[in-house]
């Protein structure tokens, strides 16, 4: 990312009243990042809080930390005298190769160190893989800074002036939610430095999160023609615009958006802030102009300031809540790209929670996203690209799990968690209205801790297979065959807790191990109706599954 690398390991000296070492130290500016990182599989918390206690030393006692980097790094005595002590920004990072598990307390612990996991580190591996040093600014937003933390003062707030902005009015536009479209020209520069994009695949694991990581390929062919054409690739970037967002005149007068009617040119002002601007659609042609180190570099760098893209801008109005927003830039953003490269799976069921989250998949997706966090299937399903979970979930989703979770249920005459959990409570049959994001949140977390209780019961009898690489336990066949048994359990037996669970599980005889499982990756019904006599002991009567006493002759 364009850090000079401080080679501090080795050297060891005494930071206030604790004397350690440090891994690494990274300088950018006034940005100061001390990197520990350890690849130990046990006590690492113990580790951890040892390097809190070195971190809150090295943060009491900045400015003789300062001077002994000007001591020992002579080479990088320039930069460090560049800026006051107090202007100096100083992060100390902790990185483990394993994952730590930290709970609440554990983090605030831990504070002001901060725990870099590992979805973090490979999401910024790969993004700075692909675009270099201008992955900084998302770095940037990981640290929480903007763009005033960063180099020398300010003595003003800097903002961006567009002088031809074409603004449609209100009435040609097909918004009919107070959005304003925009279209003007605005430079790569200006983009690389402010823009942000809303990749799933990056540390935040919410639902709000949806496009793709950047892919190298896609990237480096823009890039080369460039390069090689000095000219911009064709095609407008869809972005939406900060609240902060001004107009004038021609004249120089300021002019309030809903005060204009007509395609007249109008001047934009935006403020030149890191993440501040949203691409909805189009980060590939915005990065292919990242700063980089390769060949193409020396070419692209003359054309990052001087080359300007196409923008269509959305304007939302300043009441919009940040949910509505990401709903519609996201029903934007596929729109446009549905008919064009395939979206992949979890992408899509990503934008499909956002755009209704009280759709059966969405519900579904949030029952994942809630059971990846507990005890049974804790780090387990693959939620993004990223992450290397043995289970994949949008099978699971799609053909198990919406059915068993679904809000909907009447309307098919299914019979799912949701009336076990509305069970003659009229306060829990409201969210049926689809209008309670409160309600929807406590129904998540139900299904969430049953689903645990009832795989946790499967997974208490089978502990030794249960992540087994050679068993076929925690297969997608498995799972939704468990699953579909599990709905159609329900009208005979209801819900059980989980030692009633455990014991149907220990009754039953199954081996989940490769060669002697019996089921192909496809088989979930057939699968699911040997759990149902096999292990709920009910019997098929006309299509139902009931106890042997209830059936009919």
């Amino acid at each position: 990312m364009g850090f000079a690398h401080l080679r501090t390991a080795g050297k060891e000296a005494k930071f206030g009243s604790k004397t350690g070492e440090l891994d690494a130290v990274y300088l950018f500016q006034n940005l100061i990042l001390i990197v520990e990182d350890t690849t130990a599989t046990t006590r690492v918390f113990d580790h951890a809080k040892n390097k809190k206690i070195l971190a809150d030393q090295i943060l009491d006692n900045k400015a003789s930390f300062l001077a002994w980097l000007r001591e020992t790094f002579p080479e990088h005595s320039n930069a460090l005298n560049t800026y006051s002590t107090q202007r100096f920004r100083v992060f100390f990072l902790y990185a483990s190769l394993h994952d730590m598990d930290l709970d609440e307390d554990q983090e605030r612990l831990l504070q002001p160190m901060k725990v870099v996991t590992g979805k973090a580190l490979n999401y910024f591996y790969k993004l700075s893989a692909n675009i270099r040093r201008s992955a900084r600014t998302d770095l940037f937003r990981y640290l929480d800074l903007s763009s005033t933390d960063i180099g020398q003062v300010r003595s003003s707030n800097q903002k961006s002036t567009i002088e031809t902005t074409i603004i449609a009015p209100i009435d040609s536009t097909g918004f009919g939610n107070g959005i304003r479209i925009v279209s003007f020209m605005i430079s790569a520069e200006t983009l690389l430095r402010n823009a942000f994009v809303l990749r799933k695949d990056n540390w935040d694991l919410s639902i709000e999160l949806y496009q793709r990581l950047i892919e190298a390929t896609r990237i480096n062919k823009i890039r080369k023609f460039v390069a090689s054409e000095g000219a911009a690739f064709l095609n407008n970037i869809i972005v939406s615009l900060p609240a902060e967002v001004g107009f004038q005149t021609a004249g120089g007068d300021a002019i309030e958006l809903d005060a204009i009617q007509d395609y007249a040119g109008y001047r934009m002002t935006i403020p030149d802030e890191f993440n501040s601007i949203c691409l909805i659609d189009g980060q590939h042609r915005v990065y292919a102009h990242y700063e980089g180190t390769d060949a193409l570099e020396g070419k692209i760098a003359a054309l990052r300031g001087k080359m300007h893209l196409l923008a269509t801008g959305l304007v939302f109005p300043k009441a919009m809540s940040s949910l509505e927003r990401r709903k519609i830039e996201s029903t934007i953003f596929l729109d446009i790209n549905s008919n064009a490269k395939p979206v992949p799976p979890d992408v899509l069921l990503a934008i499909e929670t956002l755009r209704d989250p009280y759709a059966d998949i969405a519900v579904a997706r949030q029952v994942v996203e809630a059971l990846n966090k507990r005890s049974t299937f804790k780090g387990m399903f693959q939620l993004s690209q990223v992450e290397d979970a043995p289970i994949k979930v949008a099978s699971i989703i799609k053909f198990a799990l919406r059915y068993l979770v679904d809000i909907d249920e009447r309307a098919e005459g299914n019979h799912g968690l949701f009336s076990e959990w509305v069970s003659g409570d009229k306060a829990r049959a409201g969210l049926r209205n689809k209008s309670d994001s409160k309600l929807l949140e406590e129904y998540v977390e139900y299904a969430a801790a049953f689903l645990d209780q009832y795989f946790g019961a499967l997974k208490s009898c089978h502990t030794d297979q249960w992540r087994n690489v050679d068993s076929k336990i925690t297969s997608t066949t498995v799972i939704n065959g468990m699953l579909i048994a599990l709905r159609r359990s329900l009208p005979a037996i209801g819900t059980k807790e989980f030692r009633q669970y455990e014991s149907l599980v220990k009754s039953w005889n199954i081996n989940f191990s490769k060669e002697k499982f019996p089921y192909a990756s496809s088989q979930y019904n057939r699968f699911s109706q040997d759990v149902l006599r096999d292990m709920f002991h009910l019997v098929e009567d006309r299509g139902a599954w009931r106890t042997p006493d209830a059936s009919s002759s």
